[in-house]
């Protein structure tokens, strides 16, 4: 059995049930795997109460890829809740039939597992209100990965595992040097003793830097020159001359505004009922009112919002703004463990798209926050936007790649567009 790697926060992880603030049972698409499919089916043919649910809210997946794993799914009620749901949030068929009997995604949400090289990783997904706050409150120095045993995991024939990487002769180069990379990636951002802005320039520069050597597709690589970049960025008259330009920069342009605007406006297209959408609105909304207007429809220019951001931005405290970078530190930090960049074309278009969604984030979070309020309740808000923010977007890959063509065809993904975007 591979060693199991798991990040602090999600040693302590327990689903709270009833007693979130929201719950995980709905407006997805639920997959339910073939082995629990047919426990699903046994228990409801032994109970006339249930044949009738089961007919109806479990489907089976007709498409071309279907696969054992995705053998059939949970259609959700017409107020998008999962039909299992009980009228106090939690599981009926968790309730009557135990752990046992639920599909695999539905027994390990919010639990990620990979595995590379025969080592099991486990990490969370910001989706879940509990698993944002765990990971908020981690010091940044124990987000490292710490040998624990299987017991933190629900118990199981087989433990589903979301991506594998398995290196032998036929592994690619851009596979080979993975670990490397998101080490350093994972270095970079925990580096204390450079702010937050200086941190997130160094991750954008030293992806564009090793782009030229090390990408998708690369068929030699250069193994020192890898080496000599990662150097080059810990190294500490670097370090200083980063931090001193992130100090100097200052960003009059509204690029950065305008491209979170209009990738939120399509989020409001898409799904107007969405959550996020909602909060955005509002956002939006609060914005209009100070410009003078009734309605953020009646604005005609996105770039006025970066100037009201700004203007609200710069009321904030130190202490503020270093609680909320913290945050945004921390959820970076997930995404490394949680996210493999090889899924792109290369590193520097995966942080750049990162960095997107970090501007959107730190954004909301800022809008809705106000500089009299407790460190308490800037948190409570950070989890919210934090939770909402990861349903509607990070798990939306349709979505995600929406914005990646528009940003292609903008040519935005482009290193001259990083510090607009870390600092606007």
């Amino acid at each position: 059995m591979p060693k199991l790697l798991a990040l602090p926060y999600m040693q302590n992880f327990k689903c709270i049930a009833d007693k979130c603030e929201d719950t995980c049972c709905q407006h997805w698409q639920v997959r339910v795997d073939r082995v629990h499919y047919k426990r699903m089916s046994d228990w409801a043919e032994k109970n006339p109460a249930q044949k009738v649910l089961f007919s109806k809210s479990v489907l089976l997946n007709n498409s071309e890829i279907s696969s054992d794993k995705n053998y059939a799914y949970i259609k959700m009620d017409e107020k998008g809740f999962c039909s299992y749901l009980n009228t106090e949030k939690q599981c009926s068929l968790h309730l009557q039939q135990g752990i046992d009997i639920l599909s695999d995604i539905c027994a390990f949400y919010p639990r990620f597992i990979s595995v590379k090289n025969n080592i099991k990783e486990l990490s969370g997904a910001l989706s879940c209100p509990e698993v944002v706050r765990l990971c908020l409150s981690e010091n940044i120095e124990n987000h490292v990965q710490l040998k624990v045993d299987d017991s933190i995991l629900p118990e199981r024939e087989t433990i589903p595992v979301h991506r594998t990487l398995l290196l032998d002769g036929n592994s690619s180069l851009y596979e080979k040097y993975f670990e490397n990379v998101q080490q350093t990636f994972i270095d970079i951002i925990k580096l204390t003793d450079s702010n937050y802005f200086t941190r997130l320039y160094i991750l954008a520069s030293y992806s564009d830097s090793i782009s030229t050597i090390y990408f998708d597709g690369c068929v030699s690589l250069d193994s020192d020159s890898l080496e000599n970049y990662r150097a080059h960025v810990f190294d500490s008259s670097y370090k200083q001359s980063v931090s001193h330009f992130m100090a100097q920069y200052e960003n009059e342009q509204s690029l950065a505004g305008i491209v979170i605007y209009s990738i939120l406006t399509l989020k409001q297209h898409q799904a107007p009922e969405e959550n996020l959408s909602k909060m955005v609105r509002n956002v939006f909304n609060s914005y209009a009112k100070k410009l003078g207007l009734d309605s953020y429809k009646d604005v005609e220019n996105a770039a006025e919002y970066s100037e009201a951001f700004r203007s609200r931005y710069k009321t904030f405290s130190n202490t503020v703004h270093f609680q909320i970078e913290d945050y945004l530190t921390k959820y970076l930090l997930n995404c490394f463990y949680r996210e493999w960049f090889i899924t792109m074309p290369s590193a520097f278009i995966y942080i750049q798209m990162l960095l997107v969604r970090v501007a959107i984030i730190r954004f909301i979070i800022y809008s809705r926050v106000s500089p009299e309020m407790s460190t308490d309740q800037i948190k409570d808000i950070s989890v919210e936007v934090i939770y909402q923010f990861a349903r509607a977007v990070d798990h939306n890959m349709a979505f995600l790649q929406v914005v990646y063509e528009a940003l292609t065809e903008q040519q935005m993904l482009h290193f001259d567009y990083s510090a607009p975007l870390i600092k606007f």
